[in-house]
């Protein structure tokens, strides 16, 4: 019955310890344009794609900010596209050319998957030690417990506006946030670093 006991809190901390990996975003792929061979661009545009505009407006100041700490000149895209939902292409031009921007990062969430984690419970033996025997292994015998938790999917898209073409994409998962603005700050290192690694920051 302990050893069943100790086996099942460790499956229960292990859980925990994967969850709490899973809570920080991080990079399931990348792809970088072979052809892109320009110096990496100067003024990148942060565009977040939400059906929430305060959700849209703290990741792109969190996500601007970020960039700019890493020596990248940022704009946010809100105060020149305030309209809730999709924007005119002409108002996108027109937004690119009065900030100066020669790229745009756009990141959107592309899927939401509800996982279960089950840790099993120990039940009760054959006892063999009459009724202190099994009340003491009634107290360590739990039943399952089940974890139920979302992970979200998001798109980070680079584009190049000189040539409208795409020079850098990432995926990322994480678990349902609830800060956006720090989940953007940890999202936001976690993508700058694999881009300059990839030289198109």
């Amino acid at each position: 019955m302990a050893f069943l006991q100790r086996l099942r809190e460790g499956l229960f901390a292990l859980l925990c310890v994967v969850l709490a990996a899973c809570s920080a975003p991080h990079l399931t792929a990348s792809w970088r344009d072979p052809g892109y061979s320009s110096a990496p661009l100067g003024k990148v545009m942060v565009l977040g794609i939400s059906q929430s505009d305060a959700n849209r407006r703290l990741f792109e100041d969190s996500f601007s900010a970020a960039l700019r700490e890493a020596g990248v000149d940022a704009q946010i895209s809100y105060p020149l596209l305030p309209e809730s939902g999709p924007v005119e292409l002409a108002r996108i031009r027109e937004a690119l050319a009065k900030a100066g921007a020669d790229g745009v990062l756009v990141t959107r969430l592309i899927n939401v998957e509800q996982r279960i984690e089950v840790t099993p419970g120990t039940g009760i033996g054959p006892v063999s030690q009459g009724f202190y025997g099994w009340y003491g292994a009634a107290w360590a015998a739990l039943p399952p417990s089940v974890e139920t938790y979302k992970v979200l999917t998001l798109e980070s898209t680079l584009w190049d506006m000189q040539t409208g073409r795409v020079i850098w994409s990432g995926t990322s998962d994480t678990l349902e946030v609830s800060d956006i603005a720090k989940f953007s700050r940890e999202l936001a290192k976690v993508l700058i670093t694999r881009m300059r690694v990839d030289r198109v920051l």
